[in-house]
């Protein structure tokens, strides 16, 4: 018969105790039970632990090197007990995160920093990916973030928040005061735009196209935060989603209303035939709460507008 923790618990207290009777107190059972016990488990092993002198029990060295082996048996019971636990508390566990840049060097590096210093013995997998989307559908990731909409029968989007894009120009530029800015008021104006291939790129060119206003546009570049550093520092202006800006509160550079609105939609990306894991919701939870936290930081003028999004059930 296989041996049973209750076996190796009986044969540990009484090499920790040299007695049968002490050992039976520690285990709360009566002397015969654990002599039985020990029995039992000599018969199993096939192997002579115990030579009886006098009713008393002396362990043999068989006896003596089994006893180390049941000590680190033992041992790593405990520890993947004390691990259930914390996986059971939400101390413990893994977390895979993929994102967008404009968001994962601000408001998700922030969730992340609060989130770990909760869960402490979580292990974090955190990179920033032009391929959200790829990544949640292989699930190389748990859960992904990103201003685009995905449809795809492997994937789950939902909208985490709502916001509009804002105009950035240096403090004390000639439209620093306007109330709004329109495409108009941009035009031959040193353009800080997104690189070709983004979706942002090609939502503010169609803007600029449609109402036949020119820029320079010498200078691309990849996520918010470049063309926030940039605008900074007297490069040129920008039209970027505001929550780079909240974030990073630059006194050098004034936030307008843009006028038309670009909306945007932040949206998490979960892998459809997958259910979430209490710690993913967790995340999200505090995540939320980073949100409404930071929506206004940075922004006198009350600019960069964030909205939640309902919540929907998945």
């Amino acid at each position: 018969m296989p041996i049973t923790h209750r076996q190796l618990e009986a044969f540990r207290m009484f090499m920790e105790t040299g007695s049968v009777t002490a050992a039976a107190e520690r285990m709360r059972v009566t002397q015969p039970a654990v002599s039985k016990i020990l029995a039992g488990l000599e018969m199993d092993l096939k192997l002579q632990l115990f030579i009886r002198e006098k009713k008393r029990l002396v362990p043999t060295d068989e006896a003596e090197l089994l006893h180390q082996e049941v000590l680190r048996i033992m041992s790593s019971l405990a520890e993947v007990e004390n691990f259930a636990d914390d996986l059971r508390n939400l101390r413990a566990g893994e977390l895979r995160i993929a994102t967008a840049a404009s968001v994962g060097q601000t408001l998700i590096a922030d969730t992340i920093a609060h989130f770990s210093a909760q869960h402490p013995k979580t292990r974090m997998l955190f990179y920033i990916t032009s391929g959200v989307g790829h990544s949640v559908m292989t699930q190389q990731v748990d859960i992904g973030f990103s201003f685009l909409r995905f449809q795809h029968p492997l994937l789950h989007t939902q909208p985490l928040f709502y916001s509009r894009a804002v105009c950035i120009v240096p403090a004390g530029h000639r439209l620093a005061e306007k109330e709004a800015v329109s495409p108009e008021d941009l035009r031959d104006e040193q353009f800080i735009s997104f690189m070709r291939d983004s979706r942002m790129r090609h939502i503010i060119d169609a803007l600029f196209e449609s109402r036949g206003v020119a820029r320079q546009t010498q200078y691309d570049v990849y996520s918010s935060g470049e063309a926030c550093a940039l605008v900074e520092r007297g490069v040129g202006v920008s039209i970027v989603e505001p929550l780079g800006v909240a974030y990073r509160q630059p006194p050098g550079i004034a936030v307008c209303r843009l006028e038309p609105a670009i909306h945007f939609t932040f949206n998490m990306l979960l892998p459809r035939f997958k259910k979430a894991s209490r710690l993913t919701d967790h995340f999200v939870a505090d995540l939320k709460t980073r949100i409404v936290q930071f929506g206004n930081m940075g922004d006198p003028k009350g600019l960069c507008e964030i909205e939640l999004a309902a919540e929907v059930e998945r």
